[in-house]
């Protein structure tokens, strides 16, 4: 490997490591929006997320359902379903003063 591929690799591998991620933004926000409490279950929601991941793959469940169409698709509409809950999935990132009032946050 050239030395300038590798330094560009390994300049771009620190930013993408330093910068935050989804997750840290959303805890972030329901902490700065919500209250320590909050955010606090932000941060353990996506750690359980996080965790269920590697059991699911520790398990060898993940080739299951990587080679399943049907058990993928489960999931798949699992994930979409819980998206579309009224309470929960993409309309719970948005805060409820945006919601009520229809003006974004500031």
């Amino acid at each position: 490997m050239a030395l300038s591929v590798w330094l560009t690799f390994f300049a771009a591998s620190w930013a993408i490591s330093l910068s935050p991620g989804a997750g840290a933004v959303a805890a972030m926000s329901a902490g700065l929006d919500h209250g320590f409490r909050r955010g606090y279950f932000v941060t353990f929601g996506l750690v359980l997320g996080i965790v269920t991941q590697v059991l699911v793959v520790a398990m060898g469940m993940g080739v299951l359902i990587a080679a399943s169409t049907l058990a993928f698709s489960v999931v798949k509409w699992a994930g979409v379903a819980y998206l579309v809950w009224p309470r929960g999935g993409v309309k719970g990132l948005v805060p409820e003063r945006v919601r009520r009032e229809g003006t974004p946050a500031t």
